[in-house]
């Protein structure tokens, strides 16, 4: 839910309450102070959390931590800090709520490492080596999203689902995989069939959301031009095996709260008929 900010146990009851039984935790919002992930005590409010989820009888299976606005090198001292804390917090409490895979961003120095795949991997590699480790560590697995390629902007690393695999297999390690937003890739591919397939088996988490391949819109399924008929087939093909998995935002923006809950039910439907479309 958005549009101000709902508290995590308010949002579970209340998506509980509109048909939904798995969930996506995100924390990309304690970057800036928010979420209960910025509190003294948050160990303990996961562990609540935890709670609260299993007696409405849900379950969290992905997560998405924080994430900077730019490449590492570029942050001021005091924001790479608090990303830093952040995003152990993060893994842990992922760890805490039984989540099997969190999603990061993989980044790119542009001024330096533009269009230089081999580069981009070993940057992410150092970048992220310590932060693969500690969920390793939890229990819980990381999966690289693909990022958003602009025709009005320069390439992108791991826009391409063949740098998403590369990136992937870098660490040989099962808990290491994929997370592929379709909403992102509908800005690169008129057909994402090829790049699912390109991933196969490496895909382990998805962000479920459309747009017009304009804008990130982070809309439900057929609410824009991604051609859900022609890709919930392949996800059987592939062989994938997580969630269908919504971030779906900034449908909620502005809303009133009783239509927050409305839509949500809406939403549910739809994610339901998508899968009726696996069987081709």
């Amino acid at each position: 839910m958005s549009g101000g900010y709902t508290s995590y146990k308010e949002s579970v009851r209340r998506l509980k309450a509109a048909g939904y039984d798995v969930l996506d935790i995100n924390f990309c919002r304690a970057l800036t102070g928010q979420t209960d992930l910025v509190s003294d005590n948050w160990e303990q409010m996961m562990h609540e959390l935890r709670e609260e989820a299993e007696t409405l009888g849900m379950e969290f299976t992905q997560s998405h931590p924080v994430f900077l606005p730019g490449h590492p090198n570029h942050q001021p001292a005091e924001r790479l800090e608090i990303y830093r804390e952040m995003m152990r917090r993060s893994i842990i409490a992922s760890s805490i709520l039984g989540v099997k895979w969190a999603v990061v961003h993989p980044h790119e120095d542009r001024e330096k490492t533009a269009l230089d795949v081999d580069a981009c991997i070993k940057d992410n590699v150092e970048h992220f080596s310590p932060i693969v480790e500690l969920a390793i560590k939890h229990n819980v697995g990381i999966a690289f999203e693909n990022m958003i390629e602009r025709e009005s902007s320069k390439r992108r690393f791991a826009s391409h689902a063949a740098e998403l695999a590369a990136l992937s297999d870098v660490w040989g390690e099962s808990r290491i995989g994929a997370c592929w937003d379709f909403g992102h890739a509908n800005f690169l591919y008129k057909d994402q069939r090829p790049a699912l397939r390109t991933l196969g088996k490496r895909l382990k988490a998805t962000h479920v959301n459309d747009n017009y391949g304009s804008s990130d819109e982070h809309m439900f399924p057929f609410h824009g031009s991604v051609n859900w008929r022609s890709i919930m087939p392949v996800l059987v093909e592939i062989g994938y095996e997580g969630d269908f998995t919504y971030e779906t935002h900034k449908e909620f923006d502005g809303l009133p709260e009783p239509i927050k809950d409305s839509l949500a039910k809406v939403g549910y439907e739809i994610g339901q008929y998508c899968l009726t479309l696996t069987r081709g």
